[in-house]
């Protein structure tokens, strides 16, 4: 791949570092600005194995519905409020990675159970891209919970904070309920998610055709 080539696929954010699904290659996410400013993304590996770019064309399809993304020209991916909400893609495509190619991509619920105090957690939509975590039932140590699952939500998607302890809230003041229903089952358990990230970061990197790593 020449230079050119390479500049026209944007800076590389997050990396699968070997698809357990797809004979272990590597797959970048890279972001680049449209012609507009809108942060744009594209899955993109170097590898040249048979069937690497269906296996491409089916992340990026489970990005897109379990994202709730809009498809863009070139082949990209972008969230329709124009935001580029990259921690939250970044997950977004790390999950994507995590699917067999004969699995349905379905957008995951707002709800969920929640082992630690044994009942339901759902994410309401306030309006105004606000988020409210609640629990199904009053249990002890629920407002303590709620709490971190809201962090953990915070951290995950960078949302900010509305003064509440239980909720979370997107910049751009859109609705994402796929996306924080992706969220919200890795929000429970944080300190897993970093766990994983790091040890992702330390199994290798993609790297153009020509190098050692590909």
């Amino acid at each position: 791949m020449r230079m050119a080539d390479i500049a026209q696929l944007g800076n590389r954010i997050e990396l699968v570092s070997m698809d357990r699904h797809f004979h272990d290659i590597s797959l970048g996410l890279y972001e680049r600005p449209s012609a507009e400013g809108v942060p744009e993304y594209l899955v993109h590996s170097y590898a040249r194995t048979d069937g690497v770019g269906e296996r491409i064309e089916f992340v990026m399809r489970a990005m897109r519905i379990l994202g709730e993304m809009a498809e863009a020209p070139g082949g990209r991916l972008r969230f329709a409020c124009g935001d580029a909400h990259r921690a939250a893609c970044k997950r977004l495509f790390i999950e994507a990675g995590k699917l067999a190619g004969d699995v349905l991509p379905e957008p995951r619920p707002l709800a969920i159970h929640d082992k630690k105090i044994g009942c339901g957690i759902s994410a309401v939509s306030l309006g105004g891209g606000v988020y409210g975590v609640a629990a199904e039932s009053e249990v002890e140590g629920a407002g303590r919970r709620l709490k971190a699952i809201a962090g953990g939500l915070r951290k995950l998607g960078e949302m900010a904070e509305t003064g509440a302890d239980n909720e979370a809230a997107f910049a751009c003041g859109g609705a994402h309920d796929a996306l924080v229903g992706l969220l919200l089952v890795r929000a429970l358990n944080v300190r897993a998610v970093i766990r994983e990230e790091d040890a992702a970061a330390a199994q290798g990197v993609l790297a153009a055709p020509g190098a050692d790593n590909v």
